[in-house]
């Protein structure tokens, strides 16, 4: 009778441990460049018990459901933990994306996200296959499988330098988001935010952003649920 005894506590002891491990939080990161409250009611108006600084990421432990628009992200408010400290969150400005903080994912205060997206997408993401390259008389054409299904396509020639990223299972926010927390700058992310051309399909949702720089950037919906990313940088001298 010990011996069944002992073994039904073992056991139950056993399933215990594995409920325990099971049990994992989901984590965000923080992309507001000046950080995001983490407030005690799901509201604007709610009381702010902490900042959470940008990069930073917390544990989400419920999602509220309740939508809100802020600036034009629509999101929802979520009931998240930080350094122990429970509270509800927007999540129009957090992703589970990795956060670009090293020198070569910023840029050099010149508003060229080309360089610093393809950084970002060759240093957090490895290659899955062979990179695809095309050579003609007026380009070069290579294109990168990373992993996660991530796509990214790299094109030169003597007037430009093209990156394009695709992007499955992503929402278009968090790419703008992304794109944004690579400026090195305040005013460069002013200038991106006064830039930006919000296209709606017919359901009034966004699923077109055009950026009008010198070097543009054109964020995209894609019908299979991802996103692509254009970014085109112009050499010195292009007429085109």
């Amino acid at each position: 009778m010990k011996t069944i005894l002992c073994i039904l506590l073992i056991s139950m002891s056993a399933v215990t441990i594995q409920a325990q491990e099971i049990h994992v939080f989901e984590k965000e990161n923080v992309f507001a460049t000046s950080g995001i409250k983490l407030r005690a009611t799901p509201s604007q108006t709610g009381q702010v018990i902490k900042i959470i600084p940008f990069g930073e990421s917390f544990s989400v432990l419920e999602n509220t459901e309740q939508a809100q628009s802020i600036e034009w992200m629509d999101g929802t408010w979520i009931k998240g933990q930080y350094q122990g400290l429970e509270g509800y969150i927007f999540d129009g400005f957090t992703s589970s994306l990795p956060v670009p903080t090293l020198d070569f994912e910023l840029t050099q205060e010149d508003l060229d996200l080309s360089y610093p997206l393809l950084a970002w997408a060759e240093y957090h993401f490895d290659p899955v296959r062979t990179n695809d390259t095309v050579q003609t008389n007026h380009a070069f054409v290579m294109t990168q499988h990373l992993e996660n299904g991530i796509r990214v396509q790299r094109e030169e020639s003597d007037y430009h330098f093209k990156v394009e990223v695709i992007m499955p299972n992503t929402d278009i926010s968090d790419v703008f988001i992304l794109l944004r927390s690579m400026l090195l700058t305040k005013l460069e992310r002013q200038a991106f935010n006064h830039s930006a051309v919000y296209i709606l399909n017919d359901k009034g949702w966004v699923d077109q952003i055009k950026i009008d720089l010198d070097n543009p950037v054109e964020i995209k919906s894609l019908a299979d649920g991802s996103v692509k990313i254009s970014v085109v940088t112009f050499h010195e001298g292009c007429s085109l």
